[in-house]
C-alpha cells in the first residue's frame, strides 16, 4: 500500500467516524426504519491507569461510546434475516432469540513507561493509538443460557488516531506534564478487526425468583491486522437480584460493558470476579506496523487478565466499576499493568 494513501488528515477522519455513528444511530432509531428496533441503551466506558492505579504507561487510556438496540427478526425485513442466517455464530435452531444490533465509537492510547524523554526507547513498547468505529450484532437465547456476539471494527492506527492530541490536550487541562515521545509513534495504517464470541451461563442460583449467583464462561476468536488472538475466560457474579445479562466487560473486541439484557427489574447490586487468557498471534501495538518499518518489541504469546468490580443497576441506569490486572505483554516489561474502568449505561 502506498504511504501516500495512508496520510489521512486527523480531524476529517475523526469527523467522518462521528458523522457515520450519528447517521447510523438516527437511521436505526427512525420510526420508518425496517430493522425492527424496539428499545436501546447508551453506554460510555472510560479506562485509565493514572487515576485508578497511579501509573501512566502502556495501555494508558481507553474511551468507548456504544449504542445497542433490541430487534426481533420476525419484525425486520428480509435482509436482516438473511444476515443472521449467513453468520454461523448468530444462526441457531432455537425457537426464539433476542437479537440486538449495536454501533460504537472508541479510542485506545498506548505509551512506553518513560514519557519524559523525546528519544525512541527501543526496549519499551511503542507510542500508538487506535481510533475506530464498530458494528456489532448479538443473538441471545430467550432462556438466558447463551449469548452470541459478532463485531466488526474499522479505523486507523497512527497519527490520524489522534493519540497525541487526546493525551497531551488532557494533560494540559489538568496541568500534568505532556508525553514527549509521540514523534516516535506507529505510522498511519488502516485497521480492521473481526471478532466472534460466545458466552454461556454455566450455573445460576435463585432464591424466591431472584438470582443471587451465577457463573458465565466465554470464548472468543479475533482476526485482523490490529489484533489477532484466541481467548477463553469466565466470570463469577454474586449479589442481589442479578440482571439477566452476561456481565459487563472491559474495552476489547466484542466487549465494552455491553448491557445485553436491557434494564434491570428493580434495583440490583452485585460484585464480580473474572479471568481471561489469550493466545496472541498479533498485536500491532507491540509488533509494530504491518506494511511499514516502525518501532516494535518482542511480545509474549500468552497473556491474561484478572478483574474484579461492582455493578449497581436501576431500571433506567447502570454503573459499573472494574479494576483489572494484566500480565506482562512483552519480554523485558518490568511490571504487570493495572488500570481501572468506569462504565455508565442509560436505558431508553
Amino acid at each position: 500500500m502506498s504511504p501516500s494513501l495512508l496520510r489521512l488528515p486527523s480531524l476529517p477522519l475523526a469527523g467522518a467516524l462521528l458523522a457515520l455513528f450519528a447517521v447510523a444511530v438516527s437511521a436505526a432509531d427512525s420510526p420508518v426504519a425496517k430493522v425492527g428496533v424496539r428499545r436501546g441503551a447508551w453506554t460510555l466506558v472510560t479506562e485509565n491507569d493514572k487515576y485508578f492505579a497511579g501509573t501512566d504507561r502502556h495501555y494508558t487510556n481507553g474511551l468507548k461510546l456504544l449504542w445497542l438496540g433490541e430487534t426481533t427478526l420476525d419484525e425486520s425485513d428480509e435482509f436482516l434475516q438473511r444476515v443472521a442466517d449467513f453468520i454461523p455464530t448468530l444462526h441457531t435452531d432455537a425457537d426464539q432469540q433476542r437479537y440486538k444490533v449495536g454501533l460504537a465509537l472508541g479510542q485506545n492510547i498506548y505509551t512506553p513507561a518513560d514519557t519524559e524523554t523525546a528519544a525512541l526507547i527501543p526496549d519499551d513498547r511503542p507510542y500508538g493509538a487506535w481510533l475506530y468505529g464498530s458494528l456489532l450484532a448479538q443473538a441471545q437465547e430467550v432462556d438466558g443460557r447463551m449469548l452470541r456476539v459478532v463485531e466488526l471494527s474499522v479505523g486507523m492506527v497512527g497519527p490520524s488516531a489522534l493519540g497525541r492530541e487526546a493525551q497531551n490536550g488532557f494533560h494540559s487541562i489538568i496541568n500534568v506534564p505532556e508525553a514527549q515521545g509521540w514523534a516516535n509513534q506507529l505510522k498511519d495504517e488502516p485497521g480492521l478487526i473481526l471478532s466472534w464470541e460466545r458466552r454461556r451461563r454455566l450455573h445460576a442460583w435463585e432464591v424466591d425468583g431472584r438470582r443471587w449467583l451465577d457463573v458465565i464462561g466465554r470464548g472468543r476468536l479475533t482476526l485482523g491486522n490490529v489484533h489477532t488472538h484466541a481467548a477463553l475466560g469466565g466470570r463469577v457474579r454474586l449479589g442481589w437480584n442479578l440482571p439477566r445479562d452476561f456481565g459487563t466487560d472491559l474495552i476489547r473486541p466484542a466487549g465494552g460493558a455491553i448491557a445485553n439484557a436491557g434494564p434491570s427489574r428493580g434495583f440490583s447490586a452485585h460484585i464480580f470476579a473474572s479471568a481471561e487468557v489469550r493466545a496472541v498471534a498479533r498485536n500491532i501495538f507491540l509488533d509494530g506496523n504491518t506494511w511499514r518499518d516502525s518501532h516494535s518489541v518482542d511480545k509474549r504469546p500468552v497473556i491474561g487478565d484478572l478483574s474484579a468490580g461492582l455493578v449497581l443497576a436501576w431500571p433506567a441506569f447502570q454503573f459499573t466499576y472494574t479494576q483489572d490486572m494484566r500480565t506482562r505483554e512483552y519480554y523485558g516489561q518490568d511490571k504487570r499493568d493495572v488500570f481501572g474502568s468506569v462504565a455508565v449505561t442509560f436505558f431508553r
